[in-house]
């Protein structure tokens, strides 16, 4: 808008019966929006700047609790709504930084409507300043381009974050629909990659090829009937449907008013990078690392190096635990504590007793003590330990719910007597396979000082 005559419409335009029609207070807000623009980026930068972070915490334990197969979909999913909480962050970051600007010349422009003073003998002299002014001219029609610049970063930003989130949630939707079909046939697990890529693939061909279609030839009814019909589907499914209508009209809007080629290059490699962006972050938190199929087997299996997870004195604030972890690396004492979390893939190839609500009630509570007593020894079973790769059997086992993060699990007590003075391999070798026929094993090294109660 014009900084001179905010409220004066362009001399060279014809206001429509439309325009005409809008009431005065809704013509107020819109010349005024960036009042708006400015207070929700304000609030925005202000409080979710760990907004990204906690959403990551926030969804550790699901991850923990997820099958092989869920784990793709929910760390995809996960990048996406990471992606779109950056976003958030960084350009509303960058458009209020913009709108300070524009005020702050606003204010100058009021104070100076004429701009740089050609005339003025001040620092290099009227030349300098005759040259100045040819190019920087008009602070009125600089500050339009601003606003106008704040207004499209406003609103891209807005696209980009609800097509992510709904990108997001077609995900777990597919999700859904995978584990659905599995239990059907399941043989469709070993082929979910092909089936995801081949799908998108198929949507991205049909998407631009009508597209085409309908770009070459617009008289023709059946074409544009699909057409339409189409986007009206593929909008709802990218929109989460209820913001279907303000993306219609940011995407046709921009779109259909831009002037230069790469309208729609540029946010798709805004979109790249962010996407870049997160899944970087995302794989620098050891849960979202390590929980990949055939990774999860292996993470923990070194000996030549000690990771802090495994340590509890090591742990960094709020880690959840999600791998076997001991007291420190450093053991002294006639016993060593060994905490086991349960992971819910591999309580899924446990045999483990179960009782239905009508058994748990006629059995009472000396059934359910025995299947838990059962159920332990299965837990003792799935986990074999091993010290130096010898087989330790004299262990003890309970039940046990840590106190960090409320992680349930079992907890295990080692005799110390046979370890050896200097450093120790703890191995923890799981009933556990990939499909890669790899086992897990879990390989903890620590130094023993000895025990002094021998």
């Amino acid at each position: 808008m014009d900084t001179e005559t905010p409220n004066k419409p362009n001399s060279n335009s014809t206001p429509s019966k439309k325009n005409k029609k809008t009431p005065k207070w809704l013509r107020a807000l819109e010349a005024q929006s960036w009042q708006a623009e400015l207070l929700i980026s304000g609030v925005i930068i202000a409080g979710l700047l760990q907004l990204p972070d906690t959403f990551l915490k926030f969804g550790e334990p699901y991850i923990l609790e997820s099958s092989e197969l869920g784990f793709g979909f929910l760390s995809l999913a996960t990048t996406y709504v990471y992606a779109a909480l950056s976003a958030l962050v960084l350009f509303f970051g960058y458009h209020f930084i913009l709108r300070t600007i524009w005020i702050a010349l606003l204010g100058l422009n009021s104070v100076f409507p004429k701009g740089i003073n050609i005339e003025s003998k001040a620092g290099a002299g009227p030349k300098y300043w005759e040259k100045a002014k040819e190019e920087y001219p008009n602070l009125s029609t600089y500050n339009q381009q601003l606003d106008q610049q704040c207004s499209t970063i406003f609103s891209s930003v807005t696209l980009i974050t609800i097509m992510s989130l709904s990108l997001a949630a077609v995900i777990l939707i597919a999700y859904q629909i995978f584990r659905l079909s599995i239990s059907v046939f399941p043989f469709l697990e070993d082929y979910v990659v092909q089936i995801g890529g081949g799908l998108y693939l198929l949507f991205m061909v049909f998407t631009f090829g009508l597209q085409h279609l309908a770009k070459k030839q617009p008289d023709n009814k059946r074409i544009a009937s699909v057409y339409e019909k189409y986007g009206k589907i593929a909008g709802s499914i990218f929109s989460l449907h209820f913001f279907r209508k303000p993306v219609n009209y940011i995407t046709g809007i921009l779109i259909s008013n831009s002037t230069s080629k790469y309208a729609l290059v540029l946010p798709g490699i805004i979109s790249g990078f962010m996407g870049f962006y997160a899944a970087r972050t995302i794989n620098e938190n050891p849960i979202y690392d390590n929980f990949g199929a055939e990774r999860y087997c292996t993470f923990n299996g070194k000996t030549d190096r000690t990771f802090y997870f495994n340590y509890e004195d090591q742990c960094k604030d709020n880690q959840r635990i999600f791998t076997p972890i001991i007291p420190s690396d450093v053991i002294e004492g006639s016993v060593l504590k060994v905490f086991i979390p349960t992971i819910e893939r591999e309580k899924a190839k446990m045999d483990l007793g179960k009782l239905s609500f009508i058994k748990k009630v006629k059995g009472g509570q000396p059934l359910r003590d025995s299947i838990r007593q059962a159920n332990l020894q299965i837990y003792q079973d799935f986990n074999q330990i091993f010290i130096n790769d010898e087989v330790y059997t004299t262990s003890d086992i309970q039940y046990y719910t840590h106190p960090n993060a409320g992680e349930k699990g079992v907890l295990i007590y080692l005799n110390t007597h046979d370890f050896k003075a200097g450093k120790n391999i703890l191995e923890i070798r799981k009933d556990y396979f990939s499909k890669k026929e790899k086992q897990k094993i879990v390989r903890i090294p620590f130094y023993f000082e000895g025990n002094y109660l021998k």
